[in-house]
């Protein structure tokens, strides 16, 4: 007797383990089995003359088995009408009780089921379990601090579109971090999922197959949960190997923060989706600001999610015309480069030579602030362009302090040594001991740098002692790092106090021109006064590129290229090399100009106040006609091969 108490005791909680429907079916099977005992009723004098008189009993049908069910059934699903049994023989009462309280019992249990029911459809819906229907939208992999500059990038490509976001983190946790960057994005409706971003039944949930684009966000370093890039190389693995696409295959990018990394990434995904490698592009843009003073701004304006964009774009009537030709085409926008299909993706070259031909099916990149590109109607015959004395600019860089330490100290050492062409040397100033510095630098570097000596120093950035015995005037340029080396949550505040005391050496001896790395693009502003120059907010150029790639994915090679060493670089080189100084100009006078020397003329620095024409600053892809009476203080922006000089 007792295992057969266990076993129904088992055959009960399976059924209850089964959720809602299994819940609710075992109510139906009670409520059933006591209407069926209420039956009985009828041998008990139910339909007699006496219980006829009551007014709940009725034999309309005859007083048999559905007469009976009938009144059974009555007093289970309302308790209630026991009271209208009054007057009927004591057994059909008693039996009438039973039912009514049997009734309440199982109403009670009903009210039971639907509240937890809804209750687990609110925490299913809380916890971001539940699946989404969106067919187009953007769906992003992952969390970091990077989510709120791409969903500033995606609101304002004026258009509706449906963001959704796969995290592990929790629904809560996420709506608070965006709480805390809250922006006016208008233009997009953003649903929040949460699970793990590397198993195939979470990626359905979200409409993997359905998705306009996919942007994988790597998780941040400082949740410390081992290697960073674990989890999005999980997720490439899947996505590389996805076939059940609704259509074509959606433009797709990957972040990973450390390019050791990234040729295991491209393995996983197949080498088919775009990588952006965090500490390499923070590296290389760190480094070409170091090397050319204000550069930072022509980077951050071609990245960034206003003013001009690279623009690739078919143009069948280009085919047969040099590159020079087509430079003269359009008012608004400038040819930068070329691109073509390479079996399954597109490949870009920029700064082609000037006579080179366009062949059919290659497409232009240009530089533009819309993607609706106009070309003139008409083009007049390319007019020689005379004066200029053709002396240029080279970069060099001699001797470097970087100020600081963080995870990406390795890959701008390795930067430095790809453009440095004579042996330079690289102070470090940072609160890391010397012995576990150098076996950082020793494992993270392949090989002994080529051009480089480093020298470390232990010191504090914000004391003002360590920082004033430091040779100061001779070094070529000063890099301030997001300093990770003191473990605080905030490295944007110890960069902030190092400026202010460098500003203030400034003013009684020369400090070099610095550049500032931060991880709060709201910390920018207060740079303004010090004599930071370059100011790069390093997850913003990271977002931003994600964001791009996932609309253009060619654009992934063209940032490559335009930062790598060796490659095409933009450059400021004197206004003087491609006119004369002594007479007005227009734009168009310069991008002829500089095709003497194989150079692609994108814009114009000033400083605040030079010369007559528009104001100081920097001016990207002014128009054509745009007239300039430049002087020795004004540089062209130019694309052009790097030198080593």
């Amino acid at each position: 007797m007792s295992r057969l108490r266990q076993y129904f005791h088992y055959q009960f909680n399976r059924l209850l383990a089964q959720g809602a429907g299994g819940q609710y079916l075992l109510l139906a099977l009670v409520a059933l089995f006591i209407v069926l005992l209420g039956i009985n009723a009828s041998f008990l004098g139910l339909f007699t003359p006496e219980a006829l008189q009551a007014e709940g009993i009725d034999d309309d049908l005859g007083g048999g088995m559905i007469d009976s069910a009938w009144w059974s059934l009555k007093h289970v699903i309302d308790p209630g009408a026991f009271a209208e049994d009054y007057g009927a023989p004591w057994p059909v009462l008693l039996i009438s009780l039973l039912l009514s309280v049997t009734g309440l019992a199982i109403l009670g249990v009903l009210i039971a089921f639907i509240t937890t029911s809804v209750q687990r459809r609110l925490e299913l819906v809380k916890r971001g379990n539940t699946p989404v229907v969106e067919v187009g939208h953007t769906l992003i992999l992952g969390w970091s601090k990077k989510i709120a500059s791409v969903l500033d990038f995606l609101s304002r490509t004026r258009r509706k579109q449906n963001v959704v976001i796969l995290s592990p983190r929790g629904i809560e946790d996420m709506q608070d971090d965006l709480n805390l960057h809250f922006r006016p994005w208008r233009n997009l409706d953003v649903v929040l999922r949460s699970g793990p971003t590397h198993t195939l039944p979470d990626l359905e949930r979200v409409g993997l197959a359905s998705a306009g684009s996919v942007i994988c966000v790597a998780r941040a370093s400082d949740e410390g949960r081992g290697e960073t890039d674990i989890e999005t190389i999980k997720t490439l693995m899947l996505l590389g190997g996805f076939r059940e696409w609704d259509g074509p295959a959606p433009p797709m990018v990957a972040e990973i923060t450390q390019k050791r990394n990234v040729e295991i990434a491209n393995i996983a995904a197949s080498r088919r989706i775009p990588l952006v490698s965090t500490s390499e592009i923070i590296s290389k843009v760190i480094v070409q600001s170091a090397r050319q003073p204000g550069i930072s701004a022509v980077y951050g304006e071609i990245f960034s999610d206003g003013g001009n964009d690279l623009v690739v774009q078919s143009v069948p009537e280009a085919a047969g015309r040099t590159f020079a030709e087509v430079a003269r085409w359009y008012p608004e926008a400038i040819p930068v480069g070329i691109a073509w299909q390479d079996q399954s993706r597109t490949v870009a070259a920029l700064n082609p030579e000037p006579d080179y031909e366009l062949a059919a099916g290659e497409q232009l990149v240009l530089m533009s602030p819309t993607a609706n590109i106009k070309r003139h109607s008409t083009v007049s015959a390319m007019d020689e362009v005379t004066g200029g004395d053709s002396r240029k600019r080279t970069p060099r860089l001699e001797r470097l302090l970087i100020i600081g330490w963080n995870e990406n100290i390795d890959e701008i050492l390795g930067e430095l040594d790809a453009h440095a062409a004579t042996d330079a040397v690289v102070t470090i100033l940072s609160n890391r001991d010397e012995v576990s510095a150098r076996a950082v630098l020793e494992e993270a570097l392949d090989e002994d740098p080529r051009n480089l000596r480093i020298e470390y120093r232990r010191g504090n950035s914000i004391v003002r002692r360590d920082l004033e015995t430091l040779p100061l005037e001779e070094y070529d340029a000063i890099v301030t790092l997001a300093d990770e080396s003191y473990g605080e949550d905030d490295p944007d505040a110890r960069t902030i106090m190092s400026l202010l005391l460098l500003t203030d050496i400034g003013r009684s001896r020369r400090v070099p021109h610095v550049v500032s790395e931060i991880h709060e693009g709201a910390n920018a502003e207060l740079l303004s006064g010090t004599v930071a120059r370059d100011v790069i907010v390093s997850p913003q150029i990271v977002s931003l590129q994600l964001a791009q790639i996932s609309r253009q994915p060619v654009l992934g090679s063209i940032y490559r290229e335009l930062l790598s060493a060796g490659g095409i670089e933009c450059r400021l080189q004197p206004a003087g090399r491609y006119v004369s100084l002594d007479r007005p100009c227009t734009f168009e006078d310069l991008v002829v100009s500089a095709q003497r020397f194989a150079e692609v003329a994108v814009g114009v620095s000033r400083p605040v106040v030079s010369g007559s024409g528009p104001s100081g600053g920097l001016h990207l892809n002014p128009a054509k006609d745009t007239r300039w009476s430049l002087s020795d203080d004004d540089s062209i922006v130019v694309m052009a091969q790097q030198l080593f000089e």
